[in-house]
């Protein structure tokens, strides 16, 4: 059987060769993940799950940057040319005040194709949730906001392990605590689905109907769920409910609480070949997406330009993670503040690779924002990558061992194993 679905979606986050010195990289060259918000729970994506990068590292443990503050600083930084992504735990957080905010902002890049084309989901703003919000009486004022502020694609977190009835184990069993079930993610599909219809159905005769939300489902693939079976039967299960865009990420232990659901790099391999066999014998009725996070360990059966899987953390892309405020300088030209820490890989916010800087000047009339890079640490970093210390293009799990990050963080933020529904 020939199968013509559409081209497998990839992370971009630029692609400087290794070799080029970090000066000569230009900030638009350059992407920051700003993490203006790492609360968890009730007010915002209403879970713990125990998995969380924002749980279980202290530095950004529940941290956020003052709410006016935020869309200054992603001013600031973008003035000097940066691609810079705000990023909280939920979009729909605070009863949707970062949309308010930040408008059609997207999460990250998603590409395809040889000459990285922008995916569909990089058309307009990229709503990131893990579907809890939009179980509140509410989701209608929610999705009307969205839609009103210019978003297009509601991505949701999938948790969930499908049986051979494509439908999916709703027993308790999932091995990931504290996260939205699969089985209300079915809910809340049903209630965007019930919201594109009845918005169509508000519009004049002759108004255009192609506004309606895509919905990009991600699916974190462990040891639970590996294996081409189970990768098939996502397929069935997602073409059913009828989604435009399924993305599948690597699971990464995160905290330390689950040991045996990381895969190994020969099972990473597998998958590598197990998603190429989906896309080329499975009829999908969505976009099958890979996450960079995968590494590139068996990347080449996926036929992906040569940069993906080498993620460009601490050379073109890094994340800005609020800190407390400290004065560095005082001068007539002003206050310079650091506000800010800048770290490489953006999921194990390590290593530390520059500040934030707010600069104060004409009595708090002038105020400005800048990343002030440490090249000589990034250097470093970049040398460890060439000399083979890192062997994998996600070099994230590599780098804990090295840091050894789980024993940094205090047991007091380590979350019990019990289901939470916010």
């Amino acid at each position: 059987m020939t199968v013509d679905n559409a081209p497998i979606s990839y992370d971009f986050h630029g692609d400087e060769p290794f070799s080029t010195p970090f000066q000569e990289i230009k900030p638009e060259e350059i992407h920051i993940y700003l993490d203006l918000d790492t609360k968890v729970g009730k007010n915002t994506c209403g879970q713990k799950c125990t998995h969380c990068w924002f749980v279980n590292y202290e530095k950004v443990y529940d941290k956020s940057f003052a709410m006016e503050e935020g869309p200054r600083i992603l001013s600031g930084l973008q003035s000097h040319g940066y691609h810079v992504y705000p990023r909280y735990v939920d979009s729909f957080a605070y009863d949707g005040e970062f949309m308010r905010i930040y408008g059609p902002a997207n999460n990250r890049e998603f590409r395809q194709e040889s000459d990285h084309k922008p995916t569909e989901t990089m058309e307009k703003g990229d709503a990131w949730t893990s579907g809890r919000p939009l179980l509140a009486d509410n989701y209608l004022e929610l999705l009307d906001l969205a839609r009103v502020n210019g978003y297009g694609t509601i991505s949701i977190t999938y948790h969930g392990v499908i049986d051979e009835n494509l439908a999916v184990i709703d027993d308790g069993s999932y091995p990931i605590k504290g996260v939205f079930s699969g089985a209300n993610t079915e809910e809340v599909l049903r209630r965007i689905d019930h919201y594109n219809e009845h918005h169509r159905s508000t519009l004049p005769a002759d108004a255009d109907r192609s506004d309606a939300f895509r919905v990009n489902i991600g699916v974190t693939i462990g040891r639970h769920n590996h294996g081409r079976q189970s990768l098939e039967r996502y397929a069935h299960y997602f073409n059913k409910l009828g989604v435009d865009t399924v993305r599948f990420n690597n699971f990464s232990d995160h905290g330390g609480r689950h040991p045996e659901l990381q895969l190994s790099y020969e099972e990473i391999e597998q998958a590598y070949r197990d998603f190429k066999w989906l896309h080329e014998n499975v009829e999908l009725g969505f976009q099958l997406g890979v996450s960079e996070d995968f590494g590139t360990f068996g990347i080449k059966a996926m036929g992906f330009p040569g940069h993906v899987g080498w993620c460009r953390a601490g050379r073109q892309l890094f994340a800005a993670i609020p800190t407390e405020v400290s004065v560095l300088s005082e001068s007539a030209d002003g206050r310079r503040e650091k506000i800010g820490d800048i770290v490489g890989c953006v999921n194990t916010f390590e290593p530390h690779l520059g500040i934030l800087v707010r600069t104060v000047a004409d009595g708090g009339e002038d105020v400005r924002y800048d990343l002030e890079f440490d090249h000589a640490a990034i250097e470093a970093f970049t040398n460890k990558r060439l000399s083979g210390v890192y062997k994998d293009g996600c070099f994230a799990r590599e780098l804990a061992q090295e840091q050894q990050l789980v024993s940094r963080v205090p047991a007091r933020r380590r979350l019990p194993l019990v289901e939470t529904t916010g």
